[in-house]
């Protein structure tokens, strides 16, 4: 109910549709994203309005248990690996902390064109414990792609998605920008949900979540700026969990 009346408001101060608006006669009719989408294709979002949060060794969280009680959190997701040789270096106990203050929690990998499939693979699978996994993995595919030509880039990614998928036991999400997945993934990765990572309202319907900008949220129990993401109109957490 509190994301539901905020953003209620922040629709109505942007679109002029409460007291000082049209002079043509007042609306209390309020927009869905897709509508704002249409309307307002560079709208940047409102800090206040999220489903979930992105953390990784960057971040400080200075209190797991306050970050819980923030009622718009509904998911939490740690960078864990990077390539073939990176884990991040707070994954393992920012995970088990926010699982002990019963946050929903799930793995990023950075995929990198500078290692072979197989190798992130093994990298990811020794950090990653899929036991311990409440949502979908999640593969960032934007790393260094010009390093390669779309067919070769392509290839790489998908074998370390199938690795990741069978594995995980679910198809992981691709977050990635607007820009590369129309460039490079959304003929080869339909069957993909995916993850956009643009300051502006994602173009096209293949999402799950958006991510307005970097560092715009602000969460108490965190110290600074947090990466925050909103779901697309028709997902919500459900689309997230891993059912066990």
């Amino acid at each position: 109910m509190k994301k539901v009346l905020v953003f209620m408001a922040i629709c109505l101060a942007v679109f002029g549709v409460s007291c000082g608006g049209s002079k043509e006669g007042n609306s209390t009719e309020t927009k869905s994203y897709a509508e704002i989408r249409e309307e307002e294709p560079n709208y940047m979002g409102d800090s206040t309005i999220y489903d979930g949060i992105v953390l990784s060794h960057e971040n400080n969280v200075k209190d797991w248990d306050k970050v819980a009680q923030d009622s718009l959190v509904r998911f939490v997701y740690l960078k864990a690996t990077d390539g073939a040789s990176v884990q991040d270096s707070k994954y393992k106990k920012s995970q088990k902390a926010a699982r002990k203050a019963g946050l929903k929690v799930g793995a990023i990998h950075y995929f990198r064109m500078t290692s072979k499939p197989e190798d992130q693979f093994k990298n990811f699978k020794k950090t990653v414990k899929v036991d311990d996994q409440d949502l979908v993995p999640v593969v960032f595919a934007e790393c260094e792609f010009k390093r390669s030509s779309k067919e070769e880039f392509s290839a790489a990614l998908k074998s370390f998605l199938d690795k990741v998928e069978e594995y995980c036991g679910v198809r992981p999400i691709i977050c990635c920008s607007v820009g590369v997945y129309h460039k490079r993934l959304k003929k080869d990765f339909s069957d993909y949900m995916f993850w956009m990572t643009n300051p502006t309202i994602p173009s096209t319907s293949k999402y799950i979540l958006w991510q307005t900008d970097s560092y715009v949220g602000h969460i108490d129990g965190i110290d600074g700026g947090v990466d925050i993401s909103t779901f697309n109109d028709s997902c919500g957490i459900e689309n997230l969990i891993i059912n066990k």
